[in-house]
């Protein structure tokens, strides 16, 4: 158990607020979405704290409700940062790497919370709840595509939350409305 104020941390610096997304680096390194604190917090393997960015802010490198995170195979942490209606890219260490918008996402309720995961050949995929589909993109932000539409059957959704990668970049989505998780085959786009 990790996150929470510590006796000898009077200042809360690993309070969370509303944490809402996770991802292990090849390091074992653990990034979290702070979200409520508009940060990334990193901690180490056994839970020690290593590290924060972000802080409420539109400029590049700051976060308003960051919720989505993934590390890519470059070792880049991209992050949904909701607010603000853009994925967010940093290297290990929390530095500002790159940006880009996330167009159709500026109209987000309270309930709409992008995730993201990024596949081995460097693929970011982003759910757009209010939408019924998930955004594709390559590593630069390129958009390569979009799928899924509203609805209950195979290739359909009534509300996709989660995004996950599998070993053999099968791609994991949970439809929160429709209680299931569908499954898709890698994408057959070659970069």
């Amino acid at each position: 158990r990790f996150g929470q104020q510590s006796v000898v941390d009077a200042h809360g610096e690993y309070e969370f607020f509303g944490p809402r997304g996770i991802a292990i680096g090849d390091d074992g390194s653990i990034y979290v979405t702070d979200t409520g604190n508009k940060r990334v917090l990193v901690f180490g393997p056994q839970g020690e704290f290593q590290r924060e960015w972000g802080g409420g802010g539109v400029l590049d490198g700051y976060l308003d409700e960051p919720v989505g995170i993934a590390i890519g195979p470059d070792g880049l942490v991209y992050v949904a940062d909701t607010w603000n209606a853009r994925v967010q890219v940093f290297d290990a260490q929390g530095d500002f790497v790159r940006q880009w918008p996330l167009e159709g996402l500026e109209e987000l309720t309270i309930e709409d919370k992008p995730h993201i995961a990024v596949d081995s050949r460097g693929y970011v995929y982003v759910t757009d709840p209010s939408e019924y589909r998930v955004l594709v993109f390559d590593s630069f932000g390129e958009f390569v595509m979009a799928f899924g539409q509203y609805g209950f059957d195979d290739r359909s959704f009534a509300y996709p939350t989660g995004v996950a990668i599998g070993q053999a970049d099968e791609i994991y989505v949970t439809d929160a409305r429709s209680g299931r998780v569908l499954i898709y085959d890698p994408l057959f786009v070659e970069r």
